[in-house]
């Protein structure tokens, strides 16, 4: 039965479901979802997003300090090519506001925290399904 859930599972992931393993952060969980997301050969762009924001969060499990600083570079540069192509889309703004609140600042070339965080404030629609949560989080 294990067998067929591995099987069937990422074949049923959703965006909303990739939303609900970043709100967990839970670190098993996300590994998952990006080796699913590896395996993937068309990427929607969200589905690009989340890739590019577990790449970024797995480099905190890694142990080996270039494989995390290259999975986090990978991811970082996915995302901030995410955004220069759809530069309105708050939910991708607020991945890179995260990332560069948390990732240690020689890391980050250019802070864009400032301007992230008013294409939030200004563009999140109040019925999107992380709106509660992205607003909590980015105080």
């Amino acid at each position: 039965m294990n067998l067929f859930i591995t099987f069937l599972f990422p074949l049923i992931f959703s965006t909303q479901d990739y939303r609900e393993i970043y709100k967990s952060q839970d670190e098993d969980r996300v590994k998952y979802a990006l080796k699913v997301l590896s395996n993937k050969s068309n990427l929607t762009s969200d589905e690009s997003c989340y890739k590019a924001v577990f790449e970024c969060m797995n480099a905190e499990y890694l142990i080996n300090p270039y494989q995390k600083l290259s999975s986090f570079n990978r991811g970082y540069s996915t995302l901030n090519a995410l955004i220069n192509r759809y530069r309105n889309n708050a939910e991708y703004r607020y991945h890179r506001y995260m990332i560069e609140k948390n990732a240690p600042s020689w890391l980050i070339d250019t802070n864009h925290m400032k301007n992230d965080r008013s294409v939030v404030r200004a563009r999140l629609n109040k019925q999107h399904p992380m709106y509660s949560f992205i607003m909590k989080t980015m105080n």
